[in-house]
């Protein structure tokens, strides 16, 4: 018996010395430490130049007006957000007045873009005498007949503020408020186009008319960095014909512009959004 406890002895012993002899390793750790994901941005903003004559100016009273044409600064600014700006703010207008307006888009990155214009109301403002002599005169507040004469031409413009030979033409915002500010949204850029870059300026020029407006794009050199003139804005006014049923009648028109990214978005159209508020 004692001879069999001290081998159990022994075996313990040996397997106690394996533990003993475990030793260090080669290795190595490597790490990559602040891993992020960070999403980009679309922001859209815009400016706006405006040109008219300054009896058609409201922050000019009427009394010190001159019929000088020149930029109208209630409908001008510099690169922004939307907020109360307005791209149309004009009063006393008559027949034959006109004016030209710009607007210049900007995105950060590439982006598709569509505009939407919205005749939200034709005020009647009252009836005076000459009005209530025409035939067919409605006075319902909201029955305005300037609607029916004041005339617009929206185009792709370069930037100096001229229709020029070339220049495309918006032919669904261009004629009778009624018939082009309808609330759909129409494409600047979607779909089957090239997306707005980051860093370059999208143009949009319009008109303004009391009266037919007509084009008459004008030639004009590159170079040219002066602004619009009269009888060189790239379409003519004719305010000609009793227009005495518009007389202190007017239009609210709402502007809005949507964009959204172009990568990995191919499909992309501006109709899709006309279900949408």
């Amino acid at each position: 018996m004692q001879k069999l406890f001290l081998s159990l002895a022994v075996i313990v012993a040996v397997g106690g010395g394996v533990a003993a002899s475990t030793g260090a390793f080669f290795s190595d750790t490597e790490t990559s430490t602040g891993n992020t994901f960070t999403a980009g941005a679309l922001d859209l903003t815009i400016d706006n130049s405006s040109y008219g004559f300054d009896w058609n100016n409201p922050l000019i009273p009427i009394a010190n007006t001159t019929g000088a044409w020149g930029p109208n600064a209630a409908n001008s600014w510099a690169l922004s957000d939307l907020t109360n700006q307005l791209f149309f703010s004009f009063a006393d207008l008559k027949p034959g007045d006109y004016g030209e307006d710009t607007i210049s888009l900007h995105v950060q990155n590439n982006a598709w873009a569509c505009m939407n214009l919205k005749l939200t109301g034709t005020p009647e403002n009252g009836v005076n005498g000459p009005e209530t002599a025409v035939p067919d005169l409605t006075t319902g507040t909201n029955d305005g007949e300037l609607q029916d004469y004041l005339s617009f031409i929206f185009w792709n413009d370069d930037g100096d503020n001229v229709l020029e030979p070339g220049e495309q033409v918006i032919e669904k915002l261009s004629g009778l408020p009624g018939s082009i500010f309808t609330g759909n949204w129409l494409p600047i850029a979607d779909a089957g186009s090239t997306p707005l870059k980051a860093g370059d300026k999208t143009y949009i020029g319009k008109g303004w008319c009391f009266g037919r407006i007509v084009e008459t794009p004008v030639d004009r050199n590159p170079a040219d960095n002066t602004p619009p003139v009269p009888g060189a804005t790239g379409f003519t006014c004719d305010g000609s014909g009793n227009q005495n049923i518009a007389q202190t009648d007017g239009i609210n028109v709402d502007v809005s512009f949507y964009s959204e990214q172009a990568r990995n978005n191919d499909e992309f159209l501006c109709s899709s959004l006309n279900s949408q508020t």
